[in-house]
């Protein structure tokens, strides 16, 4: 599967579109991927660090004729411009199976327009203020609804939304952090440009704590890097840092985090890291107001309207309150669990995933898939299967007509087994994943990819059914997401143009 992602960074734009792209990116290249990034060489583009992370990587120009420079991040960028520029990027450049875009000035027009380059289009979104013309979307914040889209989609569009899908790199699919009786460390971080100067207001706010100590990650483009730098050399508590290269390490020993409201807020949620949020931009509001009704955060509001004096008290309020930090601490967990990256890789993959008929050499896969105690235990029968009556049924499936036994593949490897067996006009589906694929959303792509396979191959086919057991919810929710009619735990779907 070859992929390009077409994202930008700058001091105005920031760092988060990148770097969850990023994560996404090293993600779909350990499952076999081609994965390449198309970016603007905006002042602080990461062209370069994704290149010595072993991407490829297309320049684009930092201006367009007729663009406003001073634009608002929100603002549309010439999209026609930009397809022209991607176009001559990529003219000796074979098709790729997707596109992903991270970026709010490129909308409908643009997503239509770079199908030339790619059958499937993805957007990453946080703002829902634009026309999608989009086969998948991504909104991983709280804030992020089905609803929210209602009337902005020009194509039909598979939603993934909520933090059930944030793109989280694999160490934070963790244990929680423990919450010590006595705050002892703070780490403080508002992105990779913090040109709003929060961290040097966060270092104001914390400058009478002097029994803590405190991380500040900022980097040397900060705004206020000097003044920074005077500060902290006089205490020697605290550490500023140009670049971390364990800033996860620096996650796990704090006891509080001072931050924006980005993509840092699934990775201190699933850490389980009390964190006091203020929003740097205007894209950060919402979520954030969202996140703390849900008791995972103090929000304090947008910068402008964020004193010293208040970010001082509310450091003093968390730092001295054990209980507001496990609170925090457990009300964040539930809403994370540090698999969405997997999740996203699962449906981009599912969308050019493989099925097969199974063969005689798949018996040994098929006994070992099913007899998995997971699997067995959401079976309508849960009792372990013997290998000679294994053998006996796999026979008999090869050779029944009325039965069609698929194996869904990807480049690393199996993911799953469908199994219809067809009654009259109507086919009766089981479905069930091999284990180290559970929890990654791939059930969806199997019934997907399965409906188009059993369709064409018993082209007078007019529904599909399931049963499922009534404690399987994850059963139960698989087959109402794809499209089944729910009648107690039996389910339907009328397969498109019967008139069944």
């Amino acid at each position: 599967m070859r992929v390009l992602i077409r994202a930008d960074a700058s001091p105005t734009i920031g760092s988060g579109h990148i770097a969850r792209c990023l994560t996404l990116a090293r993600v779909l290249r350990r499952q076999g991927a081609e994965v390449t990034f198309a970016c603007r060489q905006l002042p602080g583009h990461r062209l370069r660090a994704l290149a010595d992370q072993g991407f490829r990587t297309f320049a684009l120009p930092d201006r367009y004729p007729d663009e406003d420079p001073g634009q608002a991040i929100e603002s549309l960028l010439p999209w026609q411009a930009d397809i022209d520029a991607l176009a001559a990027a990529l003219s000796d450049e074979p098709g790729f199976d997707w596109i992903i875009v991270d970026h709010y000035g490129l909308d409908h027009h643009w997503q239509t327009a770079a199908r030339r380059f790619a059958p499937r289009i993805m957007a990453i979104d946080d703002l829902a203020t634009r026309s999608y013309a989009v086969d998948l979307l991504l909104n991983q914040n709280l804030s992020g609804t089905a609803q929210a889209y209602d009337g902005l989609l020009m194509t039909s569009s598979r939603l993934l939304m909520g933090p059930r899908f944030a793109l989280l790199r694999d160490e934070f699919d963790c244990p929680a952090i423990e919450i010590r009786a006595v705050a002892q460390r703070v780490l403080v971080n508002f992105g990779g440009f913090d040109a709003a100067r929060q961290t040097h207001h966060a270092m104001l706010a914390l400058a009478d704590f002097t029994e803590l100590e405190v991380d500040f990650v900022a980097g040397a483009d900060n705004p206020a890097w000097s003044a920074m730098q005077q500060l902290a050399a006089t205490r020697p508590n605290w550490r500023l840092h140009e670049y971390v290269s364990d800033f996860y390490r620096l996650m796990t020993e704090a006891d509080l985090f001072v931050g924006a409201g980005g993509g840092t807020s699934w990775e201190r949620a699933a850490m389980g890291l009390p964190t006091i949020c203020i929003a740097v931009s205007n894209n950060q509001q919402a979520n954030g107001e969202v996140m703390a009704r849900a008791g995972a955060h103090v929000f304090l509001g947008a910068r402008e309207q964020v004193s010293v004096e208040q970010l001082r008290q509310a450091i003093g309020f968390v730092v001295g309150n054990q209980g507001v930090r496990q609170s925090l601490a457990q009300c964040s967990r539930q809403l994370v669990d540090g698999l969405g990256v997997q999740r996203v890789a699962a449906a981009l993959r599912g969308a050019v995933l493989e099925l097969r008929r199974a063969t005689a050499e798949d018996s040994r896969l098929l006994f070992d898939g099913r007899n998995a105690e997971a699997v067995r235990r959401q079976s309508l029968d849960a009792r372990p299967i013997e290998w000679p009556a294994h053998q006996a049924w796999f026979a008999a499936s090869l050779l029944d007509r009325q039965r069609l036994l698929l194996i869904a593949e990807a480049a690393d490897g199996p993911i799953g087994v469908l199994r219809y067996d067809l009654s009259g006009n109507e086919a009766l589906v089981s479905i069930y994943l091999f284990e180290p694929r559970f929890g990654q959303g791939w059930g969806r792509a199997l019934l997907a990819r399965g409906e188009a396979y059993v369709a064409a191959h018993w082209p007078n086919l007019s529904a599909i059914n399931a049963q499922v057991l009534p404690a399987n919810p994850s059963s139960l929710n698989l087959f109402r997401h794809a499209g089944y009619a729910q009648s107690a735990c039996e389910f339907r779907r009328v397969i498109k143009g019967s008139s069944a």
